[in-house]
């Protein structure tokens, strides 16, 4: 009874930690500002680009599916409908549920569509972060090479690269790591017991779909796709710009794409309300020199076109899926 009441305060004490800076990031992003000029540069954006930005960001979607389907193929034979589906579903709920629980719900969405069970397709996940990780790390190698790296911390970049890189790594050795490490706890007496050998086997299921990846012979595919999927993020970003009147070089685009998605990864409201705007606005202003307003309808129209039309798209798989916020945390699914 206690240890379910410190984890109900404790969800809810992030929950208000991260409302708290998301409404100070929108202070800092919005304050003392003209609605009344902004809203006109809003009304004037280039639908044609705007189009364009919105397109090519559901298409990455698309494409993180197709990789995927790869990712789960040593372990089952996945169909596209479910894997997509389960990654706007996801979506939906990072962007309108607290605590981040879009990713457990897709997870839950897989086990509920497909043969694999929940440990399995929530490994399957953690091993496409990582992929996602190494992209983003690709990404900034790229950018200090062309652009002075006054802009971010050093360390950050080294520290960044190196766990990235790290991490990749520890993904293939994950399996000889869980044979040794899960065989040897298993011949420890107080590891036999009922409840403790059930968690261990719900390890094991989830480092099994973790280390999936090394049981394709299609890792250059999934390599590939994974730079693709952040080549496209990029050219989203531009021309989402380009729908304000807004024009920078390329590698200013990977700027703002590598500072938001840092930003994203601070604990906030749902759908990174205000961490996002406040980090676009700065970005854009301080380094590119942007005027403030124009800056400020950057960011609603980026931030606005990376979740409407998937809070849209995935509230419509998630309705019409057999899946309830209830019955997950019924089941106990979602922890601290």
């Amino acid at each position: 009874m206690l240890g379910r009441l410190l984890i109900f305060v404790n969800r809810y004490i992030k929950l208000i930690f991260g409302i708290c800076i998301s409404i100070a990031g929108l202070y800092y992003a919005f304050s003392g500002i003209d609605f009344v000029k902004l809203w006109k540069i809003i009304k004037q954006i280039d639908l044609f680009y705007g189009f364009l930005s919105l397109s090519i960001l559901l298409s990455s979607s698309l494409v993180r599916a197709l990789r995927w389907q790869i990712l789960a193929c040593p372990i089952d034979r996945i169909s596209f409908e479910p894997a997509f589906s389960s990654i706007m579903i996801g979506y939906f709920g990072n962007s309108v549920l607290p605590f981040r629980m879009g990713e457990f719900l897709r997870a839950y969405v897989l086990a509920e569509k497909t043969s694999l069970n929940f440990p399995t397709a929530f490994g399957t996940i953690v091993t496409e972060r990582i992929l996602d990780f190494v992209g983003l790390s690709l990404l900034i190698l790229l950018t200090i090479l062309v652009y002075p790296a006054d802009w971010i911390s050093q360390k950050i970049i080294i520290g960044v690269v190196v766990l990235s890189l790290t991490a990749f790594v520890f993904v293939f050795c994950f399996k000889e790591i869980k044979e040794f490490f899960l065989f040897d706890l298993k011949k420890i007496k107080f590891f036999q017991k009922s409840m403790v050998l059930k968690i261990i086997e719900i390890l094991e299921r989830l480092i099994n779909g973790a280390v999936a990846i090394r049981s394709t012979n299609k890792v250059m595919l999934i390599f590939l796709y994974t730079v693709l999927i952040w080549i496209m993020y990029c050219f989203s970003t531009y021309f989402a710009l380009m729908s304000t009147g807004i024009s920078i070089k390329w590698y200013e685009v990977c700027v703002l794409m590598i500072s938001t998605t840092f930003a994203i990864s601070v604990p906030a409201a749902p759908a990174y309300v205000g961490t996002y705007h406040a980090t676009a606005i700065y970005v854009l202003t301080t380094f590119f020199l942007i005027n403030q307003l124009d800056a400020q309808a950057s960011a609603i129209i980026i931030h606005g076109v990376g979740t409407i039309p998937f809070i849209i798209i995935g509230a419509w798989y998630f309705i019409n899926s057999s899946v309830s916020i209830r019955e997950i945390n019924s089941k106990e699914i979602i922890n601290n």
